[in-house]
């Protein structure tokens, strides 16, 4: 059991410490400047929203804070939470890779796969951006409910849904899995996620709910693109970029569900669809997003086509990377942007394509 767990010891300590050296080059970008106004105002007031303008759920912010107070206020103390993350994130996979293929070579190339993701090594190590927090919860949650630990999953993605709201949409999918076998289970998975994040979410706002509730929920409820995303101009396009996937997502895992087929495989690859699809119609497609994404889209492909899948996913993330770095780079070129989108949005969907042709083959429909 030691020499098996070593490599991936190993590959993780070498991709944290990759991203540490990044990290402590200083702060980049602005988004970050509005994480470490959210942490200074948890710690001033007791709630991320009274003194700053924190346009997240809270529990990113307790988490920020909890590094600075351990490292100070500098740049390792900003983002040493996305790097841990992250470099976690690259263990996870292996876990889930191992467990699903059986195949430890497998698991480790997968785990290599993330440790060397540009997109996720300059998104969480250079502008400390925290979405690997969120999809690691997402991916634990997924794992643990593999192995019927039921509850903890519950759990898990609860605070995914307060580290990020994307998380919400496994919540009924998820709830629907054969292992909650009962109409009582089911309804105690969604009740226990639920009611974890009202706490949460209650304990650090209730001190200036009005403002907490104008940058979390208001804030996204107004934003409209200026053309980007597949639903350009439409109202109320960030509801509809979450309940759409989730609606789609929920009816399929009861069909799957229903007619005896909701596998570990089957889950993989319509959470991946799904994910997909809430990225492209999200009002704001920003690269760090796709990091949402590329962890169940990886352990899918590499699932469904082993060795073969192991290239085909590094072709997604180079490719997913080098859409994403370029953008960062030239963000206030509009008509790059553009193309960087159109790009994007054809990636996904030939993605999406690859995924479904992949469902179809295997249960000959």
């Amino acid at each position: 059991m030691e020499k098996e767990i070593a490599i991936p010891i190993t590959l993780f300590l070498i991709g944290f410490m990759l991203r540490f050296a990044i990290a402590v080059q200083g702060i980049h970008g602005t988004d970050i400047i509005a994480h470490v106004n959210g942490s200074r105002s948890l710690l001033l007031t007791g709630s991320p929203y009274c003194a700053a303008s924190y346009n997240y759920p809270p529990l990113y912010s307790v988490l920020q804070l909890a590094s600075i107070l351990i490292f100070g206020w500098n740049p390792l103390g900003y983002k040493f939470m996305p790097i841990l993350f992250d470099s976690l994130l690259s263990i996870t996979i292996y876990f889930a890779v191992k467990m699903f293929t059986h195949s430890r070579r497998l698991a480790i190339a997968s785990q290599i796969l993330w440790i060397l993701n540009p997109l996720a090594f300059v998104a969480s190590a250079w502008y400390g951006l925290f979405d690997s927090i969120p999809a690691l919860f997402t991916l634990a949650s997924i794992l643990t409910l593999a192995i019927s630990k039921t509850m903890f999953s519950s759990t898990l993605l609860a605070l995914g849904i307060v580290s990020k709201v994307y998380p919400a949409l496994f919540l009924l999918p998820q709830a629907l899995n054969p292992k909650n076998k009962k109409l009582r289970d089911i309804v105690m998975y969604v009740t226990t996620a639920t009611i974890i994040s009202i706490v949460i979410e209650v304990l650090l706002s209730i001190k200036c709910f009005q403002r907490a509730f104008e940058y979390q929920l208001s804030f996204h409820m107004q934003r409209i693109d200026k053309g980007l995303s597949l639903i350009p101009y439409t109202p109320y396009s960030a509801i509809i970029s979450l309940a759409l996937p989730t609606a789609v997502l929920s009816v399929t895992a009861y069909a799957l569900r229903v007619r005896g087929r909701y596998t570990v495989e089957n889950y993989f690859a319509w959470a991946s669809i799904c994910t997909a699809l809430a990225i492209a119609l999200n009002p704001f497609i920003y690269p760090h997003y796709l990091i949402w994404l590329l962890p169940l889209a990886v352990i899918y492909i590499v699932y469904r086509f082993k060795e073969k899948g192991v290239a085909v996913a590094a072709t997604y993330i180079s490719i997913f990377s080098a859409i994403g770095l370029t953008n960062w780079k030239f963000y206030r070129i509009c008509m790059i942007v553009t193309a960087l989108s159109i790009s994007l949005y054809i990636v996904l969907i030939s993605l999406i394509v690859v995924v479904m042709s992949s469902i179809i083959k295997e249960q000959n429909l």
